[in-house]
């Protein structure tokens, strides 16, 4: 009996070793940016009409990228220039808050014509520029279990997350080691 719970011990950590994972899905941030809705902004600069339209703002993962996507208008007196706009996520993980967040890198969007710039709009006034949800982390670093012995009390240890993105959806993933 006490070699197959020796045994037992001596396998359980590899048993138990395992992974544990959070999905981010575009589903997810698009609904987010559907209640938010479109935007739309007038001002008026040296008796010229400025309007900044900002429609059908999403995201799309694919290709191993997060992007964040909109269509802007952007109309300066007579002048009217549509631009499809993306703009890339940074993808962060920190483990002491257990939080993964998405970032746009560069929310500002330029409209310009021959090389001038004709006007600037940061987005992060608008949509928020980072995205923050929980991780994968445990809550606790270690557990007990009663065994015929008694209570025996095991660590848990974590290695760096792996982040990927798949089509729709980004995983961030942390296996689990057992001592």
């Amino acid at each position: 009996m006490k070699k197959t719970i020796f045994t037992l011990l001596l396998y359980f950590p590899f048993l138990l070793a395992g992974e544990i994972s959070v999905a981010i899905s575009e589903a997810v941030m698009n609904d987010y940016l559907t209640l938010v809705g479109d935007f739309k902004d007038v001002s008026e600069e040296d008796d010229l009409q400025i309007i900044w339209m900002l429609e059908n703002p999403r995201v799309k993962f694919e290709n191993g990228r997060p992007l964040f996507l909109v269509h802007a208008n952007f109309t300066h007196g007579q002048l009217n220039i549509r631009k499809d706009i993306k703009l890339k996520f940074d993808i962060q993980f920190n483990s002491r808050k257990n939080t993964v967040q998405l970032i746009i890198t560069d929310p500002v969007i330029k409209m310009e014509r021959n090389r001038e710039i004709l006007g600037e709009l940061d987005i992060s006034d608008i949509y928020q520029s980072d995205f923050v949800f929980s991780g994968p982390m445990l809550r606790n670093d270690s557990f007990t279990i009663k065994t015929a012995e008694g209570k025996e009390k095991f660590d848990v240890t974590t290695q760096d997350p792996i982040i990927t993105i798949e089509s729709g959806v980004i995983e961030i993933a942390i296996d689990l080691l057992y001592e």
